[in-house]
């Protein structure tokens, strides 16, 4: 846990200094690039609806060459891609790649996207979802140009750390460069709170946490879910990131 830990304090960092959206993306495209992947892409859509229709374009920041980019918005790849749907379906789980194709009986168009993906160097990756209290949507992709075997151990080894990156990348991107409402209202936490907040940062587990205060794992999720309900978001590294972001937490 003590490597996710650091890599996560110094991507908080990184990221946290970053002076733009582009920079945000920057430098979440050289942590990715450090853990083996190659590319990353940041998707919003407002209240998506009409899932399993035509969808609305999206708002993409992307580390993709450009050539992609312009070719996915003009070949309308967005309503041919399940990973896309996938996503806007709600859950909160990331989604691995390879696995939804292997479930997708593909089109023609869907063969032409991943050999013109494949042959940019998007070959594989993992999307996580995230779904905003207003019903808006986001989803960090991470991607890599490695084959099955080579990418399911990459994705493997370094999935709890893309979870928590993702979230944190959505937090800044979501405050400083989709919503412009003003100040935002910091809560209060309470010092119990704080304390578990900051071991779940480090990576400490219910059970680790209730050992280093010798309390019960009940004790440490009750002071949770309200940290959760203060915060108003529904997971731990999201949590993590709010907190971090409103200067809560440190590390």
């Amino acid at each position: 846990m003590a490597a996710i830990s650091n890599n996560l304090g110094d991507y908080l960092d990184d990221l946290n200094s970053s002076a733009n959206a582009a920079d945000c993306m920057a430098t979440t495209h050289r942590h990715v690039m450090a853990l083996g992947f190659r590319n990353v892409v940041f998707t919003y859509a407002k209240r998506p609806r009409n899932i399993e229709g035509d969808l609305d374009n999206t708002l993409r920041y992307s580390s993709i060459p450009k050539a992609w980019e312009t070719r996915y918005h003009e070949m309308g790849y967005q309503n041919h891609c399940p990973i896309l749907r996938e996503s806007l379906r709600g859950g909160s789980l990331p989604l691995i790649w390879q696995q939804i194709w292997d479930q997708t009986e593909r089109t023609a168009t869907q063969e032409t996207m991943v050999d013109e993906a494949a042959e940019l160097g998007v070959v594989d990756g993992v999307s996580v979802p995230i779904k905003m209290p207003n019903g808006d949507f986001s989803a960090v992709g991470i991607s890599t140009d490695e084959e099955k075997t080579e990418s399911k151990k990459i994705i493997g080894a370094q999935l709890p750390l893309i979870f928590a990156m993702s979230h944190y990348l959505h937090a800044v991107i979501a405050l400083h460069y989709l919503t412009q409402t003003g100040e935002e209202d910091i809560p209060r936490l309470t010092g119990s709170e704080i304390d578990c907040l900051y071991w779940v940062a480090l990576g400490k587990s219910t059970w680790e946490i209730s050992e280093i205060h010798d309390i019960s794992e009940n004790t440490v999720k009750f002071h949770l879910r309200n940290i959760l309900s203060k915060l108003a978001v529904n997971n731990r590294p999201a949590a993590v990131a709010k907190a971090f972001r409103l200067g809560l937490i440190d590390f």
